[in-house]
């Protein structure tokens, strides 16, 4: 039977991977991926970007460019030097996910990913379903509205009925993305609700009892009279003597 037409990747840019043994072999490798896209542009740079990826066995010495074009990454190839080259070190860095709280979220924050990428898509649309009937909404309608410049769009996702929950389907579907590429951490770290992501990722709980948790969570703060919160970087005694009626420590 006729093949199908393969798939072409969204992405507007791609990662050539190279590694030799040796840094003269890594300069030749260099050279000879540089003239083969000079001599066959026409070759889809994503197909090249996934040979290079997991079709090769890696050695030590290793380059990286990230292009656009096979014009873009034969100029990129030539112009980076020996000096752009790394060495795997004896003692492999380790990874570690690092998960924010409130206060990092925006209107539009992810579109790209969710757009490009079909693992990240697949866990923001699996929990916004699965918080449609604790929001009463579509959370993606707030991730990605229509106008993201917008005011509405802005105030919107300020809110810490949806802060919360866009903060945590945000990160969670990221880990996953970078998990599907073969990047696992060693060991997780979060505040406020990126405690609860790395949770999840952790085995601690369920994805869906920590979205249940965290849209509670938002609901309950966001009925709380309104108020206000500034950093100030005193100790507690220096602190204590303006706290109030009115004002108190967070934390």
């Amino acid at each position: 039977p006729a093949l199908a037409a393969p798939a072409r990747s969204p992405r507007s840019v791609q990662l050539l991977c190279l590694s030799a043994r040796s840094a003269a072999a890594l300069q030749t490798a260099k050279e000879n991926l540089a003239r083969m896209l000079e001599s066959h542009p026409e070759v889809p740079l994503d197909d090249v970007a996934y040979t290079l990826a997991v079709g090769r066995k890696a050695f030590d010495h290793r380059a990286a460019v990230v292009c656009s074009n096979a014009e873009d990454a034969v100029g990129k190839l030539r112009a980076f030097g020996a000096q752009a080259n790394r060495v795997v070190p004896v003692k492999r860095p380790e990874v570690v996910f690092l998960f924010p709280g409130q206060g990092s979220q925006f209107a539009g924050m992810g579109s790209a990913l969710y757009a490009a990428e079909p693992v990240y898509r697949r866990e923001v649309d699996e929990c916004a379903e699965i918080l449609r009937t604790h929001l009463g909404c579509d959370l993606r309608s707030i991730l990605f509205p229509a106008d993201v410049a917008s005011q509405e769009a802005a105030e919107r996702i300020q809110q810490t009925q949806f802060a919360q929950t866009t903060i945590f389907v945000t990160e969670f579907a990221m880990a996953k993305l970078w998990q599907e590429w073969g990047i696992a951490p060693r060991a997780m770290a979060g505040h406020s609700i990126g405690e609860y992501v790395a949770a999840v990722l952790a085995g601690v709980m369920s994805r869906e009892d920590a979205l249940r948790l965290v849209s509670i969570r938002g609901r309950m703060m966001q009925e709380m009279p309104r108020g206000g919160m500034v950093g100030v970087r005193l100790g507690e005694a220096e602190v204590q003597r303006y706290l109030s009626a009115e004002i108190s420590l967070a934390a």
